[in-house]
């Protein structure tokens, strides 16, 4: 099962979990019913030998009686589930600081946070995803969790244990578990049982304050009082017993979910004991996975494993039994034996390693009219058949070596707001012959040399002072930085960026649009940047654009699809017939009906935000075919370009499909020519 069957189950795990919650929310409403007509029965008998039957009862009530029961109800557990959903719509931070965290992307307090740091950045770098805020919660137990609505704002949280007691292999057992949580669409629905629960506890609590109130209410009236206490007594009981169902609920569907993460995380590092080492050491450790946190119990679903004591012969786990997970990981374990030690550094993960594989990875090898050509391509589809949100062993050690070649100077400017605000200028920058890459053209030279010229002078007069200076320290190394270091950077920048005060970000986002307009025009490489730029750091940057898209119409669902097929066809090619011909390619690939090629001149800028917009809302099944059908249409010309791919990757990121770095797409690759240069010069008004 790949990702996306992975998305359309987790729909239809969310409607069913919705459809549970639901009945239980009809089966407290009926519970309530009854033990209203009962007290109402009960204190209008006057003869005991009266039999009053339920039907009785409920005649009693009337109808209108009935239906008012079950819209308060319903209304107490709606207000309540919102008003927690409301608390927590900040997505995975809310969840992050009401556990007691404390962020560390921007100033990592010790080496073992900053190995932390390293590690998620890497998992984050190999599967093309915005580098997530990282969260340490000082509690000894070894455990960890992911949270959030999207990918946008997920968080990783890691306990003091967690960092200090693993290996670095161990460690990244358990960071790629909580990407898998992240890619599966597991977080969402996280949050909702949370906010669901809480509803169906209110009624407890309701009850609870009602006790309080008949201890403490004073007068003559005891028949009041003692009303009073009962019905409290009722609604305590009620309500406990649909919050234990809801939990029962919670854990049955946490259980399985744990199995397939401890899977996927295997497949990411080819590394069955590192994760397996990790819960060998739980097992081990004398504060087990046990937080200690006020409100540890109401999260407990979304940990690495059980954060709680666990009662009632295990009826309430949230995660499987430690001997079963560590099982299935290491079949010949026999229940005891030794482990890494804590900090220990495994060569094969090591950064020198990582560089090795970078030569191999990047290396352009081959020669004019091998296969070269066709293995690049066939790279291509299968990152975009197999490897969305499922990222290889390959690919993370591709990570690994994007982090450790960045120069120190970038990474540590993409950690500090000031300075990756200017680190994101200077990338927007029009430094396209950058990385060794050949400009054919003297008079676009000339033309970019003038387009560089305007946006700096330009940036002189937006930009802060300070962001200026760390600029102008910044530009010299960032002019010789390749082009397949963009996008990487971008990610680095956005936990920093995310930190900017609501005020500095929307100058900050002004002064980058003011950036690519600097000419009067928006590339399409520019447009890339700045669509995984924003999609990192907005929620839902496409939010008013959907609300007007007719996104249900399937004609503006093809349409858009083709306007996306005709963006990557213009991209890289200045020859109408040769675009039109990669057009075609990639109708035919999706299954359009035949369709005139629009014009360079028409893609602007606001008609492919919107085509984004609309296609991000296509069901997941779709969302391959269109891919592989765009992975299609770029590769029709026989040129495969870094910027192509990265315009891919960006297109992507906006459907909500995490994709991986392509091994070795940042070296054009022509079946007729290996040193033809992509001239990306589509651009969008």
């Amino acid at each position: 099962m790949n990702f996306f069957e992975y998305q359309d189950r987790a729909r239809r795990n969310s409607t069913l979990l919705i459809a549970l919650f639901f009945a239980a929310i009809i089966g407290l409403v009926a519970v309530t019913t009854l033990f209203v007509a009962f007290l109402t029965s009960y204190s209008d008998l006057r003869d005991p030998s009266t039999e009053t039957s339920l039907m009785t009862m409920l005649s009693s009530l009337g109808w209108d009686t009935i239906a008012g029961i079950a819209i308060t109800i319903t209304a107490i557990i709606g207000l309540a589930s919102l008003f927690r959903l409301r608390q927590l719509s900040a997505g995975g931070q809310a969840v992050a600081e009401s556990l007691g965290g404390r962020k560390i992307n921007i100033s990592p307090a010790n080496p073992a946070e900053q190995r932390a740091l390293n590690v998620v950045e890497e998992m984050a770098l190999a599967s093309g995803t915005p580098v997530p805020d990282v969260y340490i919660l000082d509690d000894n137990g070894i455990n960890a969790f992911a949270a959030g609505y999207a990918q946008g704002d997920a968080v990783i949280g890691l306990t003091r244990g967690c960092i200090e007691q693993l290996n670095r292999d161990e460690l990244q057992g358990v960071v790629a578990h909580e990407f898998s949580h992240i890619f599966n669409g597991d977080m969402r629905m996280n949050i909702r049982i949370v906010g669901l629960l809480h509803g169906i506890l209110v009624i407890g609590l309701l009850g609870s304050w009602l006790l309080r109130g008949s201890y403490w209410s004073s007068g003559r009236d005891n028949r009041g009082r003692a009303a009073l206490f009962g019905i409290g007594a009722g609604l305590v009981v009620i309500g406990y017993t649909g919050t234990f169902f809801g939990n029962l609920i919670k854990s049955a569907v946490s259980r399985q979910r744990e199995y397939l993460a401890d899977a996927s995380a295997v497949q990411f590092t080819r590394n069955s004991q590192g994760i397996a080492g990790a819960l060998k050491k739980i097992g081990q450790h004398a504060g087990g996975s046990r937080l200690q946190a006020a409100n540890a119990s109401e999260f407990s679903h979304m940990y690495f494993a059980s954060g709680l004591k666990n009662s009632l012969l295990g009826l309430f786990a949230t995660h499987p039994p430690l001997n079963a997970r560590i099982t299935r990981l290491d079949p010949q374990w026999s229940g005891s034996g030794e482990t890494s030690p804590p900090g220990e550094l495994p060569a094969s993960s090591g950064s020198n390693a990582a560089s090795v594989q970078a030569s191999q990875i990047h290396a352009g090898t081959g020669s004019p009219g091998d296969e070269n050509y066709q293995t690049r391509l066939e790279k291509v589809l299968e990152v975009v058949d197999n490897n969305i949100a499922q990222p290889t062993h390959q690919q993370h050690l591709l990570g690994q070596a994007i982090l450790a070649d960045i120069p120190s100077p970038l990474k540590t400017a993409a950690h500090d707001p000031f300075s990756a605000r200017a680190l994101v200028y200077g990338l927007l920058l029009d430094n396209r012959s950058n990385g060794g890459a050949m400009q054919e053209r003297n008079d676009a030279e000339s033309s970019e040399t003038g387009h560089r010229e305007k946006q700096l002078t330009l940036l002189t007069e937006i930009a802060h002072p300070a962001v200026l200076r760390e600029f102008n320290k910044l530009a010299p190394l960032l002019s010789s930085t390749p082009q397949h270091y963009r996008l990487p950077l971008i990610d680095l920048c956005i936990p920093a960026l995310k930190s900017l005060a609501p005020q500095q970000f929307q100058i900050f986002k002004r002064n980058v649009i003011k950036l690519l307009r600097a000419d009067g025009k928006v590339e399409i490489w520019e447009w890339a940047l700045y669509r995984v730029l924003m999609h990192g750091l907005e929620a839902n940057p496409d939010r008013h654009r959907a609300l007007g898209s007719r996104k249900g119409n399937s004609q503006a669902i093809a349409d858009a699809q083709q306007f996306l097929l005709a963006t990557m066809a213009h991209a890289d090619c200045d020859n109408y017939l040769n675009a039109k011909r990669a057009f075609e390619a990639g109708t035919r690939a999706l299954g359009l009906p035949a369709a005139p090629l629009p014009a360079r001149t028409d893609i602007t800028l606001q008609r492919l935000d919107k085509a984004v917009a609309i296609a991000r809302d296509i069901s997941p099944l779709q969302k391959p075919r269109l891919l592989k059908a765009l992975a299609t249409t770029l590769a029709h010309d026989g040129v495969i370009g870094g910027g192509e791919v990265e315009l891919l990757r960006a297109i992507a990121d906006c459907l909500d499909c995490p994709m991986p770095p392509v091994p070795g797409s940042h070296d054009p690759i022509s079946p007729q020519a290996s040193v033809a240069s992509p001239r990306e010069t589509a651009t969008v008004n």
